[in-house]
């Protein structure tokens, strides 16, 4: 501790959703601790989902390097960096090699991790409190909170924020405003997955837009990221009808905004869909080769489609992915979401802490 203040790390570098996945834990650890010094460590990639957190007090990025001997260095130089800041308890919300070394390179008198086999690569062996989950299949956020409540923090809550200055409000706003010049409601479809058994077919994307848009209730926005404008544009081209394509987003902060703007959010596992989750939009998911229960967003109002068994732990092949994923018609995915939306009309949504 420093000056009676105790000081806790967490860890988890990883993709977009899985950071977005640790929030509430975050908001129990602050609750629990409301005078603690809190810290996370990330990849660059992610950072932004937590920048200017009000539950933070700082951001330890990992800038990897190109090559493997650099990036052993510039690894060993970020462990240095988070032993000289002398943490009292790491929570490593993560579970691979990467992140045990990095948990123990603090030197941390509570070292906090999940147990094989939720820990990957021997990453537990790093730690000496080590937590084992009660049940094989568990949704990411529950294992995270049941980590969160072995440091102390034993509150359940699903808040989460994600801080969008007004400037970037004011920004999106505007373009939405100047885009879809109607009472129309606003549906935004994120078709780019980063691997192919998460991959809904493209032209069934396009069927349900051309659905969406033939209603008459609704505008459609396709969402893209970095390197993904050339799905979109696929999907634009099997369409009948013209759906708007987004245009390049300068931050995670816009995309997170604009998301805010629609009256619901339809795609695959991605982390663009845990970010709407987190901005309260309505979420219906498409699943094939991952497992719903582990990854579907744990908050309301979310509706699931998938056509697989729902014990199922392990990801599939992306054959195996595809033959699932195909068998959810375009026809299904439009009663899904004209369903949800009903549901959510009237009932108003939560303000975003900002």
């Amino acid at each position: 501790m420093l000056n009676g203040v105790p000081r806790i790390l967490i860890i988890r570098f990883g993709a977009i959703g899985d950071v977005v996945r640790v929030l509430p834990a975050l908001h129990a650890l602050r609750d629990a601790f409301p005078h603690a010094q809190i810290d996370w460590a990330v990849e660059p990639k992610s950072a932004d989902v937590i920048t200017d957190h009000p539950a933070l007090d700082q951001i330890h990025v990992f800038e990897r390097s190109g090559s493997f001997w650099a990036g052993i260095k510039a690894f060993r130089g970020f462990c240095r960096h988070l032993r000289n800041s002398r943490y009292d308890m790491v929570l490593d919300f993560h579970g691979i090699l990467k992140s045990g070394l990095a948990m123990r390179a603090t030197r941390a008198a509570s070292r906090i991790a999940f147990s094989a086999p939720r820990s990957q690569e021997l990453s537990h062996l790093f730690a000496n409190r080590r937590v084992t989950l009660p049940k094989q299949i568990l949704n990411r956020i529950e294992e995270n909170l049941i980590l969160a409540a072995a440091a102390g923090a034993s509150g359940r809550g699903l808040e989460v924020t994600l801080a969008v200055s007004d400037e970037i409000q004011e920004s999106v706003e505007s373009y939405v405003h100047d885009t879809f010049q109607s009472a129309k409601k606003l549906v935004i479809v994120h078709a780019p997955v980063d691997r192919p058994e998460k991959q809904w077919p493209l032209s069934y994307y396009a069927a349900l837009v051309d659905m969406l848009l033939s209603d008459g209730r609704f505008d459609v926005l396709l969402t893209w990221g970095p390197g993904q404008r050339d799905i979109v544009e696929k999907i634009h081209a099997k369409c009948k009808r013209d759906p708007v394509i987004a245009p390049e987003m300068p931050s995670l902060k816009y995309f997170a905004w604009l998301i805010r703007q629609a009256a619901l959010y339809f795609g695959g596992d991605t982390g663009p869909m845990h970010i709407a989750s987190a901005m309260d939009t309505p979420v219906v998911a498409v699943f094939g080769g991952t497992s719903p229960q582990r990854h579907h967003p744990f908050r309301e109002p979310c509706r699931v489609l998938y056509a697989g068994s729902p014990d199922r732990t392990e990801n599939l092949s992306p054959q195996e992915g595809q033959k699932l994923l195909e068998k959810i018609t375009s026809e299904e995915a439009y009663d899904a979401c004209t369903a949800i939306i009903k549901k959510s009309e009237g009932g108003g949504r939560p303000a975003i802490p900002v």
